[in-house]
Protein backbone atom coordinates (compact mmCIF):
# COMPACT_ATOMS: atom_id res chain seq x y z
CA UNK A 1 0.00 0.00 0.00
CA UNK A 2 1.03 3.11 -0.98
CA UNK A 3 1.65 6.22 1.86
CA UNK A 4 -0.96 8.03 0.81
CA UNK A 5 -3.88 5.28 1.41
CA UNK A 6 -2.44 4.50 4.57
CA UNK A 7 -2.75 8.48 5.47
CA UNK A 8 -6.51 8.36 4.48
CA UNK A 9 -7.19 5.04 6.02
CA UNK A 10 -5.96 6.91 9.44
CA UNK A 11 -7.82 10.08 8.57
CA UNK A 12 -11.02 7.76 8.24
CA UNK A 13 -10.15 5.83 11.43
CA UNK A 14 -9.70 9.11 13.08
CA UNK A 15 -13.05 10.53 11.66
CA UNK A 16 -14.98 7.56 13.18
CA UNK A 17 -13.72 8.51 16.74
CA UNK A 18 -15.34 12.09 16.86
CA UNK A 19 -18.30 12.85 18.31
CA UNK A 20 -19.93 14.78 16.09
CA UNK A 21 -22.84 17.11 16.97
CA UNK A 22 -26.62 16.22 16.34
CA UNK A 23 -29.05 18.34 14.59
CA UNK A 24 -30.17 20.17 18.29
CA UNK A 25 -26.59 20.78 19.16
CA UNK A 26 -25.26 22.11 15.84
CA UNK A 27 -28.26 24.56 15.97
CA UNK A 28 -27.66 25.56 19.29
CA UNK A 29 -23.98 26.40 18.59
CA UNK A 30 -24.76 28.43 15.62
CA UNK A 31 -27.02 30.49 17.02
CA UNK A 32 -24.75 31.42 19.83
CA UNK A 33 -22.41 32.46 17.09
CA UNK A 34 -24.30 34.43 15.42
CA UNK A 35 -25.89 36.47 18.24
CA UNK A 36 -22.28 37.02 19.23
CA UNK A 37 -21.41 37.93 16.02
CA UNK A 38 -23.84 40.69 16.02
CA UNK A 39 -23.82 41.78 19.55
CA UNK A 40 -19.74 42.86 18.30
CA UNK A 41 -20.56 44.08 15.11
CA UNK A 42 -22.98 46.48 17.31
CA UNK A 43 -20.53 47.33 19.76
CA UNK A 44 -18.08 47.86 17.64
CA UNK A 45 -20.25 50.44 15.42
CA UNK A 46 -20.93 52.03 18.35
CA UNK A 47 -17.64 52.43 19.34
CA UNK A 48 -16.65 53.73 15.77
CA UNK A 49 -19.46 56.12 15.65
CA UNK A 50 -18.89 57.51 18.73
CA UNK A 51 -14.69 57.98 17.52
CA UNK A 52 -16.28 59.80 14.58
CA UNK A 53 -18.60 61.95 16.17
CA UNK A 54 -15.64 63.21 18.94
CA UNK A 55 -13.04 63.57 16.58
CA UNK A 56 -15.55 65.53 14.19
CA UNK A 57 -16.97 67.54 16.52
CA UNK A 58 -14.53 68.15 19.45
CA UNK A 59 -10.82 67.56 18.44
CA UNK A 60 -10.63 68.77 15.06
CA UNK A 61 -12.11 71.88 15.74
CA UNK A 62 -9.56 72.07 18.83
CA UNK A 63 -6.89 71.80 16.44
CA UNK A 64 -8.50 73.79 13.87
CA UNK A 65 -9.42 70.73 11.46
CA UNK A 66 -12.23 71.88 9.26
CA UNK A 67 -14.61 68.78 8.31
CA UNK A 68 -17.37 68.65 6.16
CA UNK A 69 -18.44 66.73 3.17
CA UNK A 70 -18.82 67.64 -0.40
CA UNK A 71 -17.05 70.68 0.33
CA UNK A 72 -13.63 70.13 -2.22
CA UNK A 73 -11.68 71.59 1.07
CA UNK A 74 -8.47 69.20 1.44
CA UNK A 75 -7.75 71.70 4.89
Amino acid sequence: MSKFWIFLSSVWQEAKKVKWPNKKEALTSTLIVVAILIFVSVYLFLIDYGFLNLFTKFIYPLIGIKTGMGTGSTQ
